[in-house]
């Protein structure tokens, strides 16, 4: 079974393997055709899939383990968290514009540039300080947990979901901070605060669900024709 660092530098390969085959595909820019065209956005939607429950999957396991382990956990998972999130919204933003406008490449190029600062940030600063205060059982815990919540998320085709409020993650560090309650009740603090976040991002699936399926049904609409009396 892989551990938290192997399962995350996974994730963040595939990620970048996506990235590197959106660089070298047609574009507008380009001269791409329209079936190339699909073909990108078909590639920007599964990206967006496995950057939302790549992040998801981060946020609920690995962010808490970062706060409760590292003597400066608290501001790497508010650095983190904040990338994060910028990332998430400028790809939510990317899917609501046609590939064919140039407004498209220059949002994926900024979404790009935000993934890959935010796997660099982790890569080269969180994980290495990780590594020397996690022990190896732990390490697996994490590792596992990470991997079925993807997999769950994959299986049942879930959508990429909004990013989560700024203070969403707070809580365990505002409880550490103030130096009140003993680690028990500040892991149930966290745990509370993780699921007010699942909560919040089941609210917004739920929320974009509704808004495509009121949207399909404007367009399935049948349109009036000429001797319609009224």
């Amino acid at each position: 079974m892989d551990d938290v660092f192997t399962v995350l530098e996974n994730g963040h390969r595939e990620i970048r393997r996506m990235l590197r085959e959106l660089e070298s595909s047609p574009n507008s820019a380009n001269g791409a055709n329209q079936a190339a065209l699909a073909r990108r956005r078909q590639l920007v939607d599964r990206l967006i899939m496995e950057h939302s429950q790549h992040e998801s999957a981060e946020q609920e396991c690995f962010w808490p383990a970062v706060r409760e382990l590292m003597a400066n956990g608290a501001q790497m998972a508010e650095q983190g968290v904040r990338q994060e999130q910028s990332a998430q919204q400028t790809m939510a933003d990317l899917r609501n514009i046609d590939p064919q406008e140039q407004k498209f490449e220059e949002q994926l190029r900024t979404a790009a540039q935000e993934i890959k600062a935010h796997i660099d940030f982790e890569e080269q600063q969180v994980l290495p300080a990780l590594r020397k205060v996690m022990d190896p059982q732990r390490a697996q815990q994490i590792g596992a947990q990470i991997a079925q919540r993807k997999q769950a998320a994959a299986e049942g085709r879930a959508r990429p979901h909004a990013a989560p409020r700024p203070g969403a993650l707070k809580g365990t560090a505002q409880a550490r901070s103030s130096g009140g309650g003993s680690p028990r009740q500040q892991g149930q603090q966290g745990q509370q605060n993780q699921k007010r976040g699942q909560q919040q991002n089941q609210q917004n699936r739920h929320q974009e669900q509704e808004q495509e399926q009121e949207q399909s049904r404007g367009r399935e609409k049948p349109k009036d024709t000429m001797g319609r009396g009224r």
